[in-house]
C-alpha cells in the first residue's frame, strides 16, 4: 500500500480465531498498528490474571476459562462501529457465533488455520531462536501440542 494512502479505521471489530501458531498474534499486531485500534489478546489476559503461561496446557480452575469466555461475549455484544477493536482468541469466532442478540453486530470473524506440521515447524524455529542450544524436536513439540489441544478441548466442553 502506498505511504500516501490513508488507513481508515474500520467500522467493525475484528475477531481472530484459530489454533496455536497459525499467525493470529502477528496478524492482530499488524492490524492494530495499521488502524490504531485496541488489540485484546485473551491469552495475555489469562497470563496477567493468573500468572499461568498458557503457551502449553496448564491445569487451571474452570472459572478462569468461564470468566474469559464471558468477557469475550460481553465485548462482542457491546461492539460498536465507532469503537472497533481486535480480539485475538482461539475461540472468539465460536463465541461470537453463540452470542444471541436481537441486533446486528459490527464484527467480522477470521479463522486462521495451518497444518499441524507447519505450526510445529514455526514453533521449532521460535524455540531455536530463543534457545539455540535447545534439543527439542518436532516430535516433542507435536506431542506437546496434541496433549495441550486434547486437554483444552476437554476443559472447554
Amino acid at each position: 500500500m502506498s505511504e500516501h494512502m490513508s488507513h481508515e479505521k474500520p467500522t467493525v471489530s475484528i475477531l481472530i480465531s484459530g489454533p496455536s501458531r497459525t499467525g493470529k498474534t502477528t496478524a492482530a499486531n499488524l492490524l492494530a498498528e495499521r488502524y490504531g485500534i485496541d488489540n485484546i489478546k485473551i491469552g495475555e489476559l489469562i497470563r496477567q490474571e493468573t500468572g499461568i503461561d498458557n503457551s502449553h496446557f496448564v491445569e487451571r480452575a474452570l472459572t478462569v476459562d468461564q470468566r474469559m469466555d464471558a468477557k469475550q461475549a460481553e465485548m462482542i455484544t457491546a461492539a460498536t462501529a465507532d469503537q472497533p477493536f481486535i480480539l485475538e482468541a482461539r475461540l472468539a469466532a465460536f463465541l461470537a457465533s453463540n452470542v444471541r442478540v436481537d441486533r446486528w453486530l459490527p464484527v467480522v470473524t477470521i479463522l486462521f488455520w495451518a497444518p499441524e506440521g507447519v505450526r510445529m515447524e514455526r514453533q521449532l524455529r521460535k524455540v531455536l531462536r530463543d534457545d539455540p542450544n535447545s534439543t527439542v524436536t518436532l516430535e516433542d513439540l507435536r506431542d506437546g501440542e496434541r496433549d495441550r489441544e486434547a486437554r483444552d478441548f476437554a476443559q472447554w466442553r
